[in-house]
């Protein structure tokens, strides 16, 4: 007997508590083009690509998303745990709410329609951009899917700081304005810090799941020790690089408001750092979502003010 799907099912089994991820490197890449427009007179804008390039990236993320959930299903990592129900909610097949079924069908549709919005703006800006926003749905695709997989080879933190990071960025910049110059995603380096930080603490606290299963994370390589030690890098490491970034003068030095949101990130990592396994830290994802957020708002919202009331 299927399992019906209701809306409420439906919107649970996107995840869409994460789509910030997308929307953030998104909004940065608006502001990163009104930048370029400012500087250089000739730069033309194009505004009705922003919808159809924010589609597309919501798209493809909830595609990683239920994906990610049907075949973590199918390869035994979700399910019940030391006889027990699966504890996080957001695992939408083990808990019951949507079919595997359902959740593999809804998961290629929303790759076939994020391809045909990014097929639009390369009617615009050219086979190359068609090329690389296929490389990238690939790379999206192949995070969990198919018989090659990222997150299954301990690549998918460095897949994710890639495709979520400075290739979001780029695809964004590149649909506005037609530049594809790699130097525009460095902005993007903070923000895809945090974004593998999501992904890592989701592992992190998966890690003996994983192992189970037979799944090979980078924190499972890691260990459970050295992983903690590695999402609080993560974390720090995005301070850090706005800082060195405002050094060099990559970014204005109003980009420093960031340093608002530190006592998140040291109350977060500071309860990582005393976890002792992952069953204290099952909302992980959710917190870090939420700082990488908070963090990336910070951040446009000073880019922007320079844009604004330039020095």
């Amino acid at each position: 007997m299927s399992t019906p799907v209701t809306l409420r099912s439906w919107f649970a089994s996107l995840r869409a508590f994460s789509f910030t991820a997308s929307i953030m490197p998104a909004a940065l890449a608006v502001v990163i083009a009104v930048q370029m427009a400012s500087v250089v007179p000739e730069t033309v804008i194009l505004w009705w690509t922003a919808a159809p390039y924010l589609a597309a990236a919501l798209l493809f993320h909830a595609g990683t998303n239920v994906l990610n959930d049907y075949w973590d299903y199918r390869h035994g990592v979700d399910g019940t745990v030391n006889g027990k129900p699966d504890p996080d909610p957001t695992h939408a097949i083990s808990q019951g709410t949507v079919s595997p079924r359902f959740m593999l069908i809804s998961g290629n549709i929303y790759y076939l329609l994020g391809i045909l919005l990014g097929s639009l703006i390369a009617l615009q800006r050219g086979t190359g951009y068609l090329a690389a926003g296929l490389a990238g749905a690939l790379g999206g695709y192949l995070y969990t899917g198919g018989r090659f997989s990222f997150k299954y080879r301990a690549m998918g933190d460095v897949a994710v700081f890639l495709l979520m990071g400075p290739a979001l960025v780029l695809m964004g910049v590149w649909s506005l304005t037609g530049s594809s110059e790699l130097a525009a995603t460095l902005p993007s380096v903070p923000m895809a810090l945090l974004v593998t930080a999501i992904l890592h603490g989701n592992n992190l606290r998966d890690i003996h799941r994983d192992r189970a299963a037979g799944i090979h994370t980078l924190a499972g390589g890691l260990g459970f020790r050295r992983s903690r030690v590695l999402f609080v890098v993560l974390c720090l490491g995005a301070y850090v690089v706005i800082a060195v970034m405002v050094w060099a003068r990559v970014l204005p030095a109003l980009t420093l408001l960031v340093l608002a949101t530190l006592p998140v990130t040291l109350g977060l990592t500071r309860r990582v750092l005393g976890a002792r396994d992952g069953s204290e830290l099952i909302d992980l994802p959710l917190r870090t979502a939420q700082l990488h957020l908070l963090f990336s708002a910070a951040q446009i919202l000073a880019m922007t003010g320079v844009i604004l009331w330039p020095t």
